[in-house]
């Protein structure tokens, strides 16, 4: 047996007594494998978790899916963030539904589905279908660049194929699959990974260097690009003023706050109420700062509160229950709940 060989054996025998017990292990229903691994991808595994629950309660299958209101599905998904990946799931899940609920099976008919690259198709393919293809991720990406101790600069987990392809169980590529994900998750992590309870340490490159948190060797991160945003929160007859971001681009879809960019005083803040269409507006006070963190973006936000008698063609007006119905983004958390303590959001049934 070749020394990649041995590894794919000793991975797959830690994990038949370790695996994690998670809800969508052990099923092979194509739905469930691609709803969890569209959700697992920039999430945490333990949010991830009860958002799948929530999902399948909801949308047991990819016909009810399909059917449901994008709006519904941005609501269920508020708080994972990349709304996009929610878009695609139901764009996806409409095209599936119209070939009478079969999903493809094959790595190329998957990634033709709205929102299905590489590792997902790969995930899908292996787990689902039994086809033998690596899934890689960042979590193996991390185990096989320090067992085969790789030197070069990886740009994407796919740059280890061929490693992957040479330790691939083709009798159990789904539990290898995830067998790689798991140990990375839990044993190999980035920082001091637990070298000692690893099952792969005597074939383990990095391990035997003594040197595992030099890999995997990655380019230089990109510096995040900063943006001052001045966030509104407009009283109106009726409620808040929101308004609905364009669908393409981020965020897109979702409902906001009325903003622009730029750190505003209150000399350009009424200015601005103005020009963004609001009819007899005045400012009330300012609001507390907020932050958030994207990929490649960092939002630093200040606001006002403001109060106007009309507002401009495409914003509306929100109560309490017209904004929890609605999705959004984690961003304009802060403001969310700042709005929802505002006299205009209030409903009769409200305390004082």
């Amino acid at each position: 047996m070749s020394d990649e060989a041995k590894l794919g054996e000793l991975l797959l025998y830690w994990y038949d007594s370790n695996a994690r017990t998670l809800p969508w292990r052990g099923t092979r229903d194509p739905y469930r494998v691609w709803l969890s691994e569209i959700m697992l991808q920039q999430t945490r595994t333990g949010a991830v978790e009860r958002y799948y629950l929530r999902f399948l309660e909801r949308f047991p299958d990819v016909f009810a899916l399909a059917e449901a209101p994008l709006d519904e599905v941005l609501k269920l998904w508020e708080g994972m963030g990349y709304y996009s990946r929610a878009r695609n799931l139901h764009a996806a899940a409409k095209r599936v539904a119209e070939a009478r609920g079969i999903f493809p099976d094959t790595v190329e008919g998957l990634q033709r589905l709205p929102g299905v690259g590489p590792y997902v198709a790969r995930a899908v393919a292996s787990i689902a279908y039994g086809l033998p293809v690596p899934a890689l991720d960042g979590n193996q990406m991390r185990v096989l660049s320090r067992c085969f101790a790789v030197e070069r600069v990886l740009k994407t987990p796919f740059d280890l194929e061929p490693e992957a392809l040479s330790c691939l169980d083709r009798e159990r590529p789904g539990d290898y699959n995830q067998a790689l994900m798991d140990l990375g998750a839990t044993v190999c992590t980035p920082k001091r990974p637990s070298c000692a309870e690893c099952p792969l340490s005597p074939a383990c490159r990095a391990f035997a260097l003594g040197e595992p948190e030099r890999y995997p060797r990655r380019p230089a991160p990109v510096v995040k690009r900063e943006e001052a945003r001045t966030v509104f929160l407009v009283e109106l007859p009726g409620g808040v003023a929101i308004r609905r971001r364009p669908e393409g681009g981020l965020l897109g879809g979702l409902y906001e706050f009325p903003s622009v960019e730029g750190h505003l005083d209150q000399a350009k803040a009424g200015a601005a109420l103005a020009e963004l269409g609001f009819t007899g507006a005045q400012l009330l006070g300012p609001l507390p700062p907020a932050k958030h963190v994207f990929t490649h973006l960092v939002w630093r936000m200040t606001g006002w509160r403001a109060r106007a008698e009309a507002a401009p063609e495409g914003t509306i007006a929100a109560d309490a229950g017209g904004l929890r119905k609605r999705a959004f983004p984690s961003a304009l958390r802060r403001y969310f709940e700042l709005a929802l303590e505002l006299p205009a959001c209030r409903t009769p049934g409200d305390e004082e």
